[in-house]
């Protein structure tokens, strides 16, 4: 009986669950540099994307997360060789989508 009871909470709860999370959308311009992104997740309303450098020198990237009418601030991120490193963005509203604009360059 509690393993039915359970099963039915989790079964009534997923909806709920799918609301929390929402996509985001990568769009990486990386000048021809071997750069790995990837969309690592959402909490709340925080975006989250993971930047991996796997060139032997130094890049320099620019990343805009947009969520509809909230202004976007830029990020300013130095990633050294071979380094990894997540980039977070928290949103005042509540979040549909976010787009990730992701542009680096070699130094």
């Amino acid at each position: 009986m509690k393993q039915l009871l359970i099963v039915g909470l989790l079964a009534t709860s997923m909806p709920l669950l799918a609301q929390l999370s929402f996509p985001v959308y990568v769009e990486l311009e990386a000048q021809g540099l071997d750069l790995i992104s990837t969309s690592t997740g959402n909490v709340g309303n925080v975006a989250t994307v993971t930047l991996t450098n796997q060139e032997s020198r130094e890049i320099g990237c620019v990343a805009t997360f947009v969520n509809g009418p909230e202004k976007p601030a830029p990020l300013r991120v130095r990633l050294a060789a071979g380094e990894k490193t997540v980039l977070t963005q928290a949103f005042q509203r509540d979040i549909i989508q976010v787009r990730a604009s992701i542009e680096c360059n070699a130094n």
